[in-house]
């Protein structure tokens, strides 16, 4: 596959795995993902929060405590920018969610870095700012990832 067929097809891959995961269909977001992908947060969502996760069993598992009270994320793709390496992409993103029961707005923005090996993303560095996640969740997302 030529890179700029390659960059075209991942972007696709990244469009449906994003909306898989911000609608909490796990299963095909799974699809997306190498078992044993390394995600990385250099700016951690939560204090206790690791700043390195491996697996993609792990990052849903972590993923549906944090989704629990919502109806999902219903991350949109905002821009991609393309790589001299095919198999790379970054890519900026956002959600937009209301959290039950309170009825409070979560809405975030996301900048990734995510290398492919085939179909599979094998590595994501996810840039996020924690301060919405506090705003709107407060403590019950600490209590939540410590239980």
């Amino acid at each position: 596959m030529e890179d700029d067929a390659r960059r075209q097809h991942i972007r696709g891959l990244f469009e449906q795995l994003i909306a898989a995961y911000g609608s909490k269909d796990f299963e095909t977001f799974a699809r997306f993902v190498d078992p044993d992908a390394l995600f990385e947060w250099p700016y951690l969502p939560l204090k206790e929060f690791p700043t390195t996760m491996k697996g993609r069993d792990a990052f849903i598992e972590t993923s549906k405590t944090g989704m629990a009270n919502s109806d999902g994320y219903n991350h949109k793709v905002d821009r991609f920018y393309d790589q001299l390496d095919p198999n790379t992409l970054i890519v900026e993103y956002h959600s937009d969610s209301v959290v039950k029961p309170s009825g409070d707005r979560y809405a975030n923005t996301y900048l990734g870095i995510l290398r492919f090996e085939g179909d599979l993303v094998v590595y994501w560095k996810e840039y996020v700012n924690p301060l919405p996640i506090l705003e709107t969740y407060g403590n019950f997302v600490n209590e939540a990832a410590s239980s």
